[in-house]
């Protein structure tokens, strides 16, 4: 319950009054997306199986290290895991964890509320929504949050006892994102040019320290890395700079799409000011506390963000993968939490803060209601798909499954009687396994064995059911697949089902139920 005293501080202050309503509003907004998120797709089901594998060699072999996998076992060895929504709750704390973590941050560096990234970051539906995504993109960037507070912590009083907090949390941060890294050499860079304004050797030496730290920590998975890139060469065709700025846009511009624009601004500002801090004649003022001043506060901010973009992107460009928005969620965590560590409501003029003030409780009335739009929206149909199906289906049907990489959210939440395989066939659908997909001229071939079972199945007087992309052809057109082509021509009938799902599903697991019965003795 608030107190007298801490209503009159809050009244006096209307920052941290704002802060704490938009605070009220977050964790709202994650209570909401708990019972609306559904189940879990196959990136997650994939992440699921990789923590309960009984071996640690195992569980790297995703796209990131092990330390989420080892955080959802340890959920699990807890009792929480026996449930799709208590395993989603993981998801969510974890978004919450980053609300605090802006916090932290604001705090830890000038003893403020964090009130712009609260605002652009923490209210965003699409942000919150990628943030609940049981991958490691939401854990990655609650760390790296952590690492830029361990980072002003330190930097405050230098001592080694806070540099082995900054060394540890560094550490934690890679291991939950190789690309991680880059935010770390981010921070580091920025520490080291306060560390040139100050001309403090010492400090600058313990910076080297816990970075080198971090980056010891990820030698042991290089044979790893190597293995994984040679496996999923084929989902790498190259890195694409338009559709990297539109999937970075996707998060950006919430809750309108001008406010990549806001970004924008405010990126060139913070990195102006920073350049004009550092390149100012005068030194720094004294430091009179166990913080860093304005001016290094500044310096530090610019100079995280400009070579967390920069560094970032170089990153993506030699990875050569197919971006996604949720890859942008660290990147734009970072740039969140600098914007309030270099650009505090209290340095705005004066004859600026109406504007500015106007524009943040727009922001915040526009936003509410359209996160709760955002937030209403399952990650797959998958689980709700294969409900229907086991109503419905008999022991002597056939499912498939296609492409092959949903045969491992299907795996999760099927259980009917009757047989199932992904087309093209895979031996293995709890994890991603690239190295069993047949290559391109085999592909056929590895095929047929499904092809000759649909035959099978529909000449018997059973049902064949399609799980997944594939489209029944128009009158007079071709299948866009041989499946299709075959089922089309060889069966009586070939329809989708209406699902009747109530609430929107994610687009990169909106999959449909086809069903396929009869057989035609002469097909065209």
């Amino acid at each position: 319950m608030m107190t007298a005293s801490s209503g009159k501080f809050f009244l006096s202050r209307p920052a941290w009054l704002a802060a704490v309503l938009i605070t009220s509003a977050i964790l709202g907004l994650h209570g909401f997306f708990l019972f609306h998120a559904g189940g879990f797709c196959g990136d997650e089901v994939n992440v699921i199986n990789l923590a309960g594998s009984d071996s640690l060699a195992h569980m790297t072999r995703d796209s990131f290290p092990i330390l989420l996998p080892l955080l959802i076992r340890g959920w699990a060895a807890l009792g929480l895991a026996h449930s799709d929504l208590n395993l989603r709750l993981l998801g969510i704390l974890i978004g919450l964890g980053i609300a605090g973590a802006l916090w932290l941050a604001a705090w830890t560096a000038r003893r403020s509320p964090p009130l712009i990234s609260l605002t652009l970051f923490g209210l965003s539906g699409t942000a919150i929504f990628w943030e609940g995504y049981l991958r490691a993109y939401g854990l990655g960037s609650l760390l790296i949050l952590l690492t830029l507070s361990a980072m002003c912590f330190m930097l405050g009083k230098p001592t080694w006892w806070r540099t082995a907090i900054l060394s540890v949390v560094a550490v934690l941060s890679v291991q939950a994102l190789y690309q991680n890294a880059i935010f770390v050499a981010s921070i580091v860079l920025g520490g080291w040019l306060v560390c040139w304004l100050r001309k403090d050797k010492s400090t600058a030496v313990k910076i080297v320290v816990a970075g080198l730290a971090g980056v010891v920590s990820l030698l042991p998975y290089w044979g790893c890395v190597v293995k994984w890139q040679q496996a999923t060469a084929v989902i790498r065709p190259g890195f694409s700079w338009v559709a990297a700025a539109d999937n970075l846009n996707s998060i950006a511009a919430f809750p309108l799409p001008q406010y990549v624009w806001v970004w924008m601004l405010l990126a060139l500002v913070l990195v102006a000011l920073g350049m004009a801090a550092f390149f100012r004649s005068p030194p720094p003022p004294v430091r009179s506390d166990d913080r860093m001043t304005p001016l290094e506060l500044q310096v530090f901010a610019g100079t995280t963000l400009l070579a967390a973009v920069v560094g970032y992107f170089i990153f993506l460009h030699f990875a050569a993968l197919i971006t996604s928005p949720w890859y942008f969620l660290p990147l734009l965590a970072v740039g969140a939490s600098c914007f309030d560590l270099g650009i505090p409501m209290a340095a705005v003029p004066l004859r600026f803060r109406a504007v500015v003030w106007g524009v943040l409780i727009a922001t915040v009335i526009v936003a509410i209601p359209l996160a709760i739009r955002n937030l209403n929206c399952r990650f797959t149909n998958v689980d709700l798909l294969t409900k229907r199906l086991m109503k419905e289906i008999s022991p002597q049907d056939y499912v498939v499954v296609t492409p092959w990489y949903l045969g491992i959210s299907f795996h999760r939440y099927y259980q009917g009687a009757a047989d199932w395989d992904t087309l093209p066939p895979v031996a293995d659908h709890t994890t991603y396994r690239f190295d069993l997909v047949p290559t391109a001229p085999e592909m056929s071939r590895a095929s047929q064995p499904v092809l000759d079972r649909i035959a099978t199945t529909l000449q018997a007087g059973h049902r064949v059911w399609i799980v997944g992309l594939m489209s029944v052809p128009a009158p007079g057109r071709r299948a866009a697949t041989e499946a299709g082509r075959f089922i089309a021509e060889h069966s009586q009938t070939f329809a989708p089902l209406d699902l009747k799902i109530h609430g929107p599903t994610s687009d990169y697991e909106d999959e449909s139920l086809l069903r396929a019965s009869g057989w035609k003795t002469d097909p065209p």
